[in-house]
């Protein structure tokens, strides 16, 4: 969770030898002295009190430095190398013999510790405030044995029998290096071993590192042929070369080629010939070994180990690692009239795995009530892709003004407000696409024995406060602008959720907490069937403000749904309900540093346009037939609103049967019926007039296509009962019956004769005549040919109605 500090800030000496003059030359000029004036304090630990305001672990106390008397107030958060602790658990944690009644870190603690603290304390000397009359009251707290302390070397012996490195000494050789072993009271690097846990490792984010933030870790057992070896740390992750270890390491791909070695989701081991640098608190090997034990042998407890190794991750895959070296941010500028520089400086520098991606920065709010945090957007910034055309592989370093539109490894993209303030506490260098915040409830992916990967987050070690002019009242360091300290919410790595100081370091107390927001939505707002609409929302409240903007149905696109003018589109996904003239519910949720809430507002969308049934073609049958015809329709909308359905009404009579509309696809359905039957006397068509409407899934009807349906009466049944021809006459006599007998009207059909020509009868009547009362029909053809003798059957008869008889030969020839 947090990085090392090992970075102590120092006045310059220009800067101070300039301040002095200016004290000197016009020493009457100070008074009187103003209600809060800065101090920024850098030296040994001589005496640490728990003895000031607030109760447990939230309790105050008083430090002196350089023989000042410095009041620590009550929810202070000291920041070590790689922990946060409160002033209280500086105390409980102790380690033997010192706590709960003492931290082991002051000089006039007994028995005395193995070696001075030094401690950096950047407060205001306030005048009448919480804490007196007149007091040195703290804001910020650093804690190191030594905060520039390091050592670097090769690694000249490696004991994995007590966990135990030696860096300097003589290659292969023990007992002729220092001493170095991993705090690691977790064992995340190697074995569980810490003699005070105060001055931990980062268990998150890789204190324990290669050059390019690859987390590496010390063997829990000699590796083959001399021991098991250690499978969190396996040797296959330090592939050799023709001297030695390779410097720089390619991982493999994780995606393509999952556990090959090295295997990006593994720690590499440290090795006898790497070159180091380190740094960490020195202890003995005494049953208390914080305590001054004299003749007990040292070695340096490490919370941070850099190795001169280059290793870099498969372009674009996870995990991917980064760490952040250098955090420094302006506190805001001018606070009163004269202040020296604005000291907006900002500046965040580090390493990753994976130059391939950019590198995304946030700052991390927190919300006083739970402590829950937020990302807060900074930007965006390129990576150094080295030779020949960069220089350091891997790093990146963004140094605003930021303006660029698209991020280089020398440009960075500008925060999303503007702005990097307020400061925050803590943070986080992301690598883009390598890291998302968790859903609620939810972890952070791990790799490499419990890391988190794709991000890095720690305290921001620098703030530039206000700077002093020569001969002008001192201003005071503007800790009102630190929303962390002036509301709270920052919580301890012992799970303590500190608030606003007390006393305050500052004469100017601020109000013990943020406003949380009252989000609004706006509208109501109408939107036209697939088209956008801009929503209006906002809110009020203690900025920054962040903004998310959801729908609970999943209808509708959301588009830059994180900002209060996000757009909503009616546009519907398979499945999901959209339907012109429904409400839908949209939701902003604005959170700031104290809190959260949320409105509502309602979007309509406008009815659509209509379908168009397409043209139908005029359908024809008899009665009593069953019909069909297919129907189609097309929607307007983008996109259409299908399925379309069909209704089919009709007039006329005698009116269709069992009229039934079945859908075929989205788009077109079948209109079936049975025809009504037809009196059987009727000889004319009858006909019904079906109109179909097409209603899309919006609910809006087409205007009706229509179709004509014409019923035709069935064809009577016609037969020729008897044929008789006279030769001597030339006459054909025939008889024939029509199931519609008297209704129908029989004619004789052209035949063919004897002689094989076509004769047609209508040349000399063919109409027969009915004989009434039953009989039937008669036609006497005088002067017709001789037809066809059988077995020939030549002869048809064919009614009005449309009934046709079968052919028919002569039954009877005469003379």
């Amino acid at each position: 969770m947090f990085t090392k500090s090992g970075q102590s800030r120092t006045v310059s000496l220009a800067l101070l030898c300039l301040a002095v003059l200016a004290w000197t030359l016009t020493a009457t000029a100070q008074l009187p002295l103003p209600s809060s004036t800065q101090f920024d304090i850098n030296g040994f630990l001589q005496t640490a009190t728990l003895d000031g305001k607030g109760t447990g672990a939230h309790q105050g106390g008083h430090l002196t430095v350089n023989g000042q008397l410095v009041t620590v107030p009550a929810e202070t958060i000291v920041i070590l190398p790689a922990n946060a602790l409160t002033w209280a658990e500086l105390f409980t944690q102790a380690p033997a013999p010192y706590g709960p009644g003492q931290t082991g870190l002051a000089m006039s603690d007994s028995p005395a510790p193995i070696t001075t603290y030094e401690v950096h304390v950047i407060g205001n000397r306030v005048l009448g405030g919480g804490g007196g009359a007149d007091v040195y009251v703290a804001g910020l707290i650093y804690i190191a044995q030594n905060g520039l302390n390091s050592g670097a070397g090769f690694i000249n012996f490696m004991n994995y029998a007590t966990g135990e490195m030696e860096v300097g000494g003589v290659i292969g050789t023990a007992n002729t290096g220092t001493k170095v072993q991993i705090n690691d009271p977790s064992g995340r690097y190697g074995r569980v071993m810490s003699p005070d846990p105060r001055f931990t490792v980062d268990a998150d984010n890789p204190t324990i590192a290669s050059g390019t933030g690859f987390p590496m870790c010390f063997p829990r057992s000699a590796p083959p042929p001399a021991g098991a070896g250690d499978a969190a740390c396996p040797e296959s992750q330090r592939p050799l070369a023709a001297v030695g270890y390779a410097a720089t390491i390619q991982m493999t791909d994780p995606v393509n080629a999952p556990g090959a070695s090295p295997d990006p989701t593994k720690q590499a081991p440290f090795e006898v010939g790497d070159y180091v640098t380190f740094a960490g608190t020195l202890v003995n090997t005494s049953a208390t070994p914080t305590q001054l034990v004299a003749g007990a042998p040292t070695y340096v407890s490490a919370h941070t180990i850099i190795n001169n190794v280059a290793i870099f991750t498969w372009p674009g895959t996870n995990p991917a690692y980064v760490f952040t070296e250098v955090a420094l941010i302006g506190t805001g500028g001018l606070t009163v009239a004269g202040a020296g520089e604005a000291a907006i400086r900002t500046r965040f520098e580090g390493m990753t795995t994976d130059p391939s991606r950019n590198v995304h920065l946030y700052g991390i709010d927190l919300n006083p009530a739970d402590g829950s945090t937020s990302d807060r957007d900074w930007g965006t910034i390129g990576v150094d892709q080295g030779p020949p055309n960069g220089a350091v592989k891997g790093r990146w370093r963004f140094r605003p003004p930021c303006t660029a539109a698209v991020a280089t490894d020398k440009a960075c993209t500008p925060p999303a407000g503007g702005t990097f303030l307020p400061p925050t506490r803590e943070v986080r260098a992301v690598i883009e696409g390598a890291w998302v915040p968790p859903a609620a409830g939810q972890l952070s992916p791990t790799s490499a024995n419990g890391l988190i990967f794709g991000q890095y987050h720690a305290p921001i070690l620098e703030y530039i406060f206000p700077e002093n002019i020569p001969g002008s009242p001192v201003v005071p360091n503007n800790f009102n602008a630190l929303d962390f300290l002036a509301k709270g919410g920052y919580t301890s790595s012992a799970g303590t959720l500190a608030g606003q100081l007390d006393p305050w370091p500052d004469s100017t107390v601020p109000a013990p907490a943020c406003t949380a927001p009252v989000a609004n939505a706006g509208g109501p707002y109408t939107v036209a069937f697939g088209g956008t609409v801009q929503l209006n929302g906002n809110a009020t409240g203690t900025a920054p403000v962040t903004f998310l903007w959801s729908n609970a149905n999943n209808d509708g696109v959301l588009g830059n749904a994180n900002l209060a003018n996000a757009t909503w589109t009616a546009t519907c996904g398979v499945g999901v309900s959209c339907l012109p003239g429904t409400p839908h519910t949209l939701t902003l949720t604005a959170t700031n540093s104290c809190g959260t809430n949320s409105a509502s507002a309602v979007v309509t969308i406008d009815t659509a346009n209509a379908p168009t049934v397409g043209p139908i073609a005029p359908v024809s049958v008899f009665s009593s037939a069953i019909g069909s015809f297919v129907v189609t329709a097309t929607d307007p909308n983008v996109p259409a609103l299908t399925p379309i359905t069909f209704t089919a009404t009709q007039a006329g009579v005698p009116a269709l049967v069992n009229l039934t509309v079945t859908q075929l696809t989205p788009t077109s359905a079948t209109v079936s019926f049975n025809a009504p039957t037809l009196p059987a006397n009727q000889v004319v068509n009858s006909s019904v007039t079906v109109s179909v409407t097409a209603t899309n899934a919006g609910g809006v009807a087409s205007q009706p296509g229509s179709v004509t349906v014409t019923i035709k009466p069935l064809p009577d049944a016609v037969a020729i009962t008897n044929v008789d021809y006279r030769t001597s006459k030339q006459r054909l006599t025939i008889t024939a019956t029509s199931s519609s007998d008297p209704t129908a009207v029989l004619t004789l059909q052209p035949y063919r004769t004897v002689n094989g020509t076509l004769f047609d009868p209508a040349t000399i009547g063919n109409v027969f005549t009915n004989l009434g009362a039953g009989a039937g029909y008669q036609i006497i053809v005088v002067g017709a040919p001789e037809p066809a003798v059988p077995p020939a059957t030549p002869l048809t008869v064919k009614s009005n109605l449309g009934g046709i008889s079968p052919p028919h030969g002569i039954d009877r020839i005469r003379q």
